[in-house]
């Protein structure tokens, strides 16, 4: 343990993994004209066909839920928002009826999947049907439906608080379907591939990627519906393609990497990889390329106060940031001048962007959420480490919980979305949604167990982990395995706190803190991803862009 003043003048200097795209820049041509034919295509024939399926007054209730459940999996629902919503919200009145004699598995797990996402809260006790009347265990006939098995498990990842029979049925359709998925057929692979990574632990785009190959070799396949799915993933790879050219080279035109020191995150490509896990749609090209900008240098301002200034610097550098004053920085080191004239010149930038559309109401929320942050966060988390103070648990996450930084994310997140009220969308945020503060909880105590042994190596000695260890006396496993109950606590809450808030707030800004948290459990399934980016996320960025 460090005295006194040791750690107030000493660099952590930490040492991060090379962004996964390495010094390349992400240049590939994109043709325009076959953005156009793609998009009259979609327009014109795709979308009207399945409007006419949604609308027809030959499909039952129940085969409509079954083919939104399918537009979901193939990454086109996002077409029929509309019809959809007023689909499910006629459907979900007449619920009791549906379900009265409904003894398929699938067809059950489908509505409850389908309901949950558009924020109904289907009630679970309807999975008490498949379970026995003297054991209370699920049926072993339920063993030999092995599709119905494989909705159930990812239906049971929407699970909320004091739902254990969900966390039942997840139990027993992994350990079934892991016996299930041992030959060779398409279906196998799909088992194979969803018990590696449930649905709910992936990102939307790469997950129908996925299902579009299986949904192909299905007998029974829609071939226009495949076709609308192939479509649509061609043209969101174009803009993919096209905004992560655009992104990496203003990052390089930034060229920060030159003039900074290596303790610094570079993360360009990750970045947007995130955004696109929020955000999929083509419709949101502006959203992920602003989002993607503003959470970059965000990360350098991140890794300023935990790997590279010293105590002092860092004192100075939120003083300059509360003013926000582009004109009062140059008693600042050289590069936290750079650093914050890249960051304010971003925000600059953005308002004018967003004032020539007529919607730069979330400039300043943007703007108070920064100066949040460091304040209220990571200047706190600064001087703890320079000063070798381990806080109480309970002190730690109060400050802990900020500095995960969800509130900035979803903000950021918000900037971009030209389809939503503004006025709706950060009066929301500045209530302090229960579903936003769970989220911070999760991520924080997430991030923690994966960067503890770092973190402490480089002096940061308030870590969720090692705050629980000294506190109550427990060793490291008995800390990680508390503050992993917390975890899945706070993600049932979040899910309870998820369907309560659709009752009043648009599912289109509601749906982007539940695309977070499917971004954030896909970089954190194998340690921390993006501190560390590995093989995993590079496999997933890899199959979207090549």
């Amino acid at each position: 343990m460090a005295t006194s003043g040791d750690l107030e003048s000493t660099r952590p200097l930490a040492q991060f993994t090379p962004t996964f795209l390495g010094d390349h820049h992400f240049s590939v041509p994109v043709d325009d004209s076959e953005f156009d034919a793609i998009e009259h295509e979609i327009e014109s024939v795709m979308k009207p066909h399945v409007r006419d399926m949604l609308t027809s007054s030959h499909m039952c209730d129940k085969e409509k839920i079954g083919l939104i459940h399918l537009l979901i999996s193939l990454a086109i629902s996002h077409y029929f928002e509309n019809e959809i919503e007023e689909i499910l919200n006629k459907a979900f009145g007449k619920l009791k009826c549906l379900v009265a004699e409904e003894v398929d598995l699938e067809t059950i797990s489908i509505m409850f999947e389908v309901f949950r996402l558009y924020g109904h809260k289907m009630p679970c006790d309807v999975f008490e049907r498949f379970k026995g009347e003297h054991d209370g265990n699920f049926k072993e006939s339920v063993v030999g439906d092995v599709r119905g098995m494989l909705q159930l498990f990812q239906a049971s990842y929407l699970k909320a608080k004091d739902e254990d029979i969900m966390e039942e049925a997840r139990t027993f359709t992994r350990n079934h379907l892991a016996v299930a998925a041992s030959d060779q057929s398409h279906l196998s692979r799909h088992i194979q591939n969803a018990l590696c990574m449930p649905r709910y632990h992936c990102v939307e785009i790469a997950v129908a990627r996925e299902y579009i190959s299986f949904y192909e070799k299905e007998e029974d396949h829609q071939e226009k519906l495949l076709k609308f799915a192939k479509l649509n993933f061609s043209y969101c790879q174009l803009h993919y393609i096209k905004e992560l050219n655009a992104v990496t080279k203003w990052w390089k035109e930034v060229d920060l990497a030159s003039t900074l020191p290596n303790s610094f995150r570079d993360r360009i490509a990750e970045f947007y990889f995130g955004m696109m896990g929020i955000y999929f749609e083509p419709r949101y090209s502006r959203a992920r390329v602003i989002s993607t900008k503003i959470s970059m240098i965000m990360t350098v301002v991140d890794d300023t106060y935990d790997a590279y200034g010293t105590l002092p610097e860092v004192i100075s550098f939120t003083d300059a940031l509360q003013r926000w004053d582009i004109g009062t920085i140059e008693n600042l080191p050289t590069y936290m001048q750079i650093i914050f004239r890249i960051l304010w010149e971003i925000m600059q930038d953005i308002e004018r962007e967003m004032s020539s559309l007529g919607r730069s109401g979330g400039v300043q929320p943007t703007i108070d959420e920064i100066k949040s942050l460091t304040k209220e966060g990571y200047i706190k988390i600064a001087k703890w480490a320079r000063g070798g103070h381990v806080p109480t648990f309970e002190e730690y996450m109060e400050v802990g919980i900020v500095t995960a930084g969800m509130d900035d994310m979803i903000v950021f997140s918000f900037l971009g979305m030209e389809d939503c009220d503004e006025k709706i969308m950060y009066e929301w945020l500045a209530s302090r949604p229960k579903v936003i503060l769970a989220f911070n909880v999760m991520l924080r105590l997430i991030n923690d167990i994966a960067t503890f042994e770092e973190e402490l190596e480089r002096g940061e000695v308030a870590n969720g982990v090692n705050c629980y260890m000294k506190q109550h006396g427990v060793s490291q496993e008995e800390a990680v395995g508390e503050l992993k109950k917390m975890i899945k606590d706070h993600h049932e809450v979040m899910m309870e706190e998820f369907f309560e808030a659709s009752a009043t707030v648009p599912r289109q800004i509601l749906v982007r803190v539940f695309n977070l948290v499917r971004v954030i459990k896909l970089f954190y399934k194998e340690g921390d991803g993006f501190g560390h980016p590995g093989e995993n996320l590079k496999a997933h960025f890899t199959s979207l862009f090549l």
